[in-house]
């Protein structure tokens, strides 16, 4: 399978809008969520819910504020460049390794979703893998953090990019075989992809490779039209 976005046929009968996005996620992957503006990985001392009351309440007056996904619970993001990420992930795909979920952001970033813990762990596996060096533009977040949460729903994604509330699209969705919409939407398949995470250290000694080549990438090319 190429490393893309995933494309369905429009049959939804309505769009769901954040709430309807949030709520899901609360509910179908138990993973806690978070209203907040798309640039900011630390929300004021808010840490995430998986209430439906309290999620309700966050976007009852603010219906087209941003979802994020609290991190550091179910699991860690590692960031990286668009063109790093999605290197490694044509890469990984291609050798069959096992992958978790995977976003591509407005930003021009793509966010690998890795076991709670790693974040943490990074200096040391950096190090561990003699990637600690460099200057690698590998970002984790862990716990505290937080990350834009993608739609959901197929339908949804056939919509100009990004929409008022919308900045990450996945790649790879974290989904068993078919995704419920909102009440009143008629559910749709999308592609199973594993929920399971991967080997940390191949998954992190592939990103490290894929953002160095990147960024040696101007200096190769400065070099031969020299």
């Amino acid at each position: 399978m190429t490393a893309t976005l995933l494309f369905a046929p429009r049959s939804a009968a309505m769009v769901p809008g954040p709430q309807d996005e949030a709520l899901w996620y609360a509910r179908a992957l138990g993973w806690p969520v978070l209203p907040g503006e798309v640039d900011r990985a630390e929300p004021d001392g808010v840490l995430g819910s998986t209430d439906p009351g309290v999620i309700l309440h966050w976007w009852r007056t603010a219906p087209r504020r941003p979802v994020r996904l609290a991190a550091g619970v179910h699991f860690d993001v590692l960031d990286v460049p668009g063109a790093a990420g999605t290197r490694a992930l044509r890469r990984a795909e291609r050798l069959g390794l096992p992958l978790g979920p995977v976003a591509a952001t407005a930003a021009g970033r793509v966010q690998f979703f890795v076991a709670p813990g790693v974040a943490e762990d990074l200096p040391a596996l950096l190090d561990w893998l003699d990637w600690s060096d460099l200057d690698l533009d590998l970002r984790a977040f862990g716990a505290g953090d937080s990350v834009p949460a993608p739609s959901p729903w197929p339908a949804t994604w056939l919509a100009p990019w990004p929409r008022a509330w919308e900045s990450a699209r996945w790649m790879r969705a974290p989904a068993a075989s078919r995704l419920r919409c909102a009440a009143g939407a008629r559910a749709e398949p999308l592609m199973r992809v594993d929920v399971r995470f991967p080997d940390v250290t191949r998954l992190l000694s592939g990103l490290a490779d894929a953002c160095q080549q990147v960024r040696l990438l101007p200096r190769q090319r400065c070099h031969r039209e020299a």
